[in-house]
């Protein structure tokens, strides 16, 4: 694994997260989410959106797993597409049950309206 650059964390992630078949995807996403509290915790990482929203939806697809619902209720604009696709590919996969889907689109619902609007 590697270690975030705090101006392109979230772009490192995306190119990460889309290499990876989707089997492995669900462990790269724990093992990075472990990986960037500690750097958090230590400093080597400064707290922002996307650390906070990289952070998020790693639990939202831990927890997805277990059928729990941990996605705040905003994510920007920038991130939301990509997170969409990530969980639609997931649950094609069988990584994510189908549910996975719905609860991301009903947590995000606003933001697709204005998107799809």
């Amino acid at each position: 694994m590697f270690r975030f650059v705090p101006h392109r964390l979230f772009d490192k992630f995306r190119g990460m997260i889309d290499s990876l078949p989707p089997k492995a995807v669900l462990k790269a996403a724990s093992l990075q989410r472990g990986m960037l509290n500690a750097d958090l915790a230590m400093g080597r990482t400064p707290p922002s959106e996307d650390t906070d929203l990289i952070l998020a939806f790693c639990r939202f697809i831990g927890g997805a797993t277990h059928g729990a619902l941990v996605m705040p209720p905003s994510i920007s604009m920038e991130h939301l597409a990509f997170y969409q696709k990530t969980v639609e590919r997931l649950a094609a996969a069988g990584e994510l049950p189908g549910k996975a889907k719905t609860d991301f689109e009903t947590v995000n619902h606003d933001l697709l309206f204005c998107i799809s609007g």
